[in-house]
């Protein structure tokens, strides 16, 4: 079957879950632009004095994880890729870039995170891995290995998703300040390692 058929017969789960990736990444993205027109008015309060030390790597981190989160789940639309490889080229490099300079921005922010070294611990992973799987999946295409970049995007994504599964949880942390700083530190693992070991499994079974 070639890549062109395969692309016309995905099969529905397939395409449910990338509409609802576009769906959540797009609502989340767009809802996260209002730390760039408010800053610290539209911060937590128990997230406002890491904000406050590190502004202009927040500002910095939000744009970027926005982009790639707007950007991220077309780079899986087969029809795109084939169709209009530049335009697919062209946002894989964006994207790349978004990834790269957030992740630097992360590595920043996260030793001031609420929730303590467990928290700190937690994000400053997730940032040097969204860095590794991003420039593994860089160097792939880079060498002409369609396949391993396709398996290193997939990672890749799975961590730039965070920043959904992230604020899925969010809410169960407001729910009792007083408890706010525990349950952010296992919100800081929880909202990254599941997608990744999700994204690895299906990038064995792709292999």
């Amino acid at each position: 079957m070639t890549e062109l058929a395969f692309a016309r017969s995905s099969n529905p789960e397939r395409r449910v879950g990338w509409l609802a990736a576009v769906v959540l990444c797009s609502f989340v993205g767009l809802a996260s632009m209002r730390y760039l027109a408010g800053g610290d008015l539209m911060t937590p309060p128990p997230l406002k004095p890491n904000f406050e030390a590190h502004p202009l790597a927040f500002y910095v981190h939000i744009s970027s994880a926005t982009t790639a989160l707007l950007v991220g789940p077309w780079l899986f639309l087969a029809k795109l890729r084939l169709s209009a490889p530049r335009v697919h080229r062209a946002m894989g490099a964006i994207y790349t870039l978004a990834c790269l300079t957030g992740g630097l921005a992360a590595l920043v922010i996260a030793p001031g995170s609420n929730g303590g070294w467990v928290a700190a611990s937690g994000f400053a992973t997730l940032a040097v891995l969204w860095l590794f799987t991003t420039g593994m999946a860089l160097a792939a295409i880079r060498g002409g290995r369609i396949d391993e970049h396709r398996r290193w995007m997939r990672r890749s994504f799975a961590l730039t998703f965070a920043g959904v599964t992230l604020r899925l949880y969010l809410p169960l942390a407001f729910f009792g300040l007083l408890h706010f700083a525990t349950v952010y530190a296992a919100i800081a693992w929880l909202c990254w390692v599941p997608n990744l070991l999700l994204a690895d499994h299906v990038a064995v079974k792709s292999r």
